[in-house]
């Protein structure tokens, strides 16, 4: 089971189309006080060079390469009401698909459980249960509000590259007695 500590990155390559990114590849710089009643905001950095792009959230838990790629998962890094924010990104740093977790007065713990090639994720957040996220080659009809696991919000939009849904149920029991 492969596990990622908060805010390191580690390199790994798993098959030839997805490979975890290293913080040397792929950051974040946190814009203002890690201390201020603001929802944190923070700048995406490339092989340690600012790129422009600003995105909610403080803590980098993940990046993963996929094709010409980025999914990453952030954090806000606030206490009692954790929040994910997952980003997909193409080649030049644009937000094309977007998803973020959390519910009032919960604390996720961001576990990445595995790297599935060629386009699956599996990782859990809030509690024990573990979720998958399918990268779509393409823009994918979605109906806006529908088909997501509870306690996940989407952008309103008619197109999705990735899917996000609740892992099988003897997947779980599985990876539990490991």
């Amino acid at each position: 089971m492969a596990r990622h500590t908060r805010g390191i990155g580690v390199a790994f390559s798993v098959g030839t189309e997805v490979r975890l990114l290293a913080t040397s590849e792929f950051s974040l710089r946190l814009l203002g006080s890690p201390l201020s009643d603001e929802m944190p905001r923070s700048e995406v950095m490339s092989h340690g060079q600012p790129t422009g792009v600003i995105i909610s959230g403080a803590v980098l838990e993940a990046a993963i390469r996929w094709n010409d790629l980025v999914l990453a998962f952030v954090t806000d890094n606030t206490i009692s009401q954790e929040a994910m924010h997952i980003y997909l990104f193409d080649a030049g740093f644009h937000v094309i698909d977007s998803a973020w977790l959390g519910s009032i007065f919960a604390t996720g713990v961001f576990s990445l459980v595995d790297v599935l090639p060629p386009n699956t994720v599996r990782f859990s957040f809030l509690g024990e249960t573990v979720l998958t996220l399918e990268l779509l080659n393409d823009d994918t009809f979605a109906l806006p509000y529908v088909g997501n696991p509870c306690g996940v919000s989407r952008p309103f939009g008619f197109h999705r590259r990735f899917r996000i849904g609740h892992a099988p149920r003897n997947t779980q029991e599985t990876r539990r007695a490991d």
